[in-house]
């Protein structure tokens, strides 16, 4: 592209993130907020093509848009602008849910090649970050950044009754094969795992829900003004998005799944609502992992 350097220069001091492909997918450009979004810096996607496991994007089914359904493609194909909501593959392990414009760039009258311009959709839970604010660590998880059982214990049924959410779901997570995965990769290598998955699930919930790292590698997820349907709908995205979240080191070859066990709060406390939850986890488990249970 003969209008990289000038391109990369107005790039540069842009708000969103941005980068330049050719028509084979080359990146040419990576700017900063690409790289505070993502995790990669530009020496790790420059010159690299964008299908080369970087960004990775898939949709809400699972589907791998790389290989099938890119933006980018069907911009440079079509000459057209395309808008998709995705979920990209951080550096870090996780999936980060965002909005992708793909704009064709022309020159001389022929297209070279496209803009990708993205936005973080993920939103942060408030609280959370006052939390963070106030150095109340003994309420945060030190290793996973979610809320811990002592937050759980003490606020959340306070929370719940201050917001006047009329609906409130649960979803109980566990690792499956967690403990096979610890001792055939190392306690370090599941730390980080555990770490992936629970930003996976963190950042792709709404800022007024709540993650908790309930013990171990159970995460639990209380979910405001989600109906039923609406709570199996979510359980089944992030099982599919954590079926494809893991840390980079491809050494470390497994698939990795989560049994997920779903309820409704009902006239009951908060705890017992978890446990029915936590049963509907086992029945998960026992219908073959890998797949969401409702206990109604």
């Amino acid at each position: 592209m003969k209008d990289l350097k000038k391109l990369s220069l107005l790039f540069d001091s842009f708000h969103e993130a941005i980068y330049v492909v050719d028509k084979e997918r080359k990146i040419l450009y990576f700017n900063p907020v690409a790289t505070q979004i993502s995790g990669f810096e530009q020496n790790e996607t420059e010159g690299f093509f964008c299908y080369d496991n970087i960004l990775n994007h898939v949709d809400g089914t699972g589907k791998n848009l790389c290989f099938d359904g890119c933006p980018l493609v069907d911009s440079i194909k079509y000459n057209r602008i395309e808008d998709h909501m995705v979920y990209l593959h951080h550096k870090n392990g996780h999936r980060v849910k965002v909005h992708v414009r793909a704009i064709p760039y022309e020159e001389d009258g022929e297209i070279v090649g496209a803009i990708e311009v993205f936005t973080d959709e993920t939103s942060r839970n408030l609280l959370l970050d006052e939390l963070y604010i106030k150095d109340q660590l003994l309420m945060i998880d030190p290793l996973t950044k979610l809320f811990n059982r002592r937050f759980l214990d003490e606020k959340i049924e306070n929370i719940i009754q201050k917001e006047k959410v009329k609906k409130v779901g649960i979803l109980f997570f566990d690792i499956d094969d967690f403990k096979v995965i610890n001792d055939k990769f190392g306690h370090l290598y599941g730390d980080d795992l555990l770490k992936a998955v629970s930003n996976t699930i963190q950042l792709n919930l709404k800022s007024t829900d709540y993650v908790i790292r309930f013990g171990g590698e159970e995460i639990v997820a209380i979910l405001s003004d989600a109906d039923e349907k609406l709570l199996l709908e979510i359980a089944e995205v992030l099982r599919l998005l954590i079926h494809q979240t893991k840390p980079r080191k491809p050494e470390h070859d497994y698939v990795l799944s989560v049994s997920i066990g779903a309820t409704m709060l009902k006239n009951e406390s908060v705890m017992e609502a978890i446990h029915r939850a936590d049963l509907a986890m086992y029945d998960a488990k026992k219908a073959g992992k890998n797949n969401v249970v409702l206990k109604k």
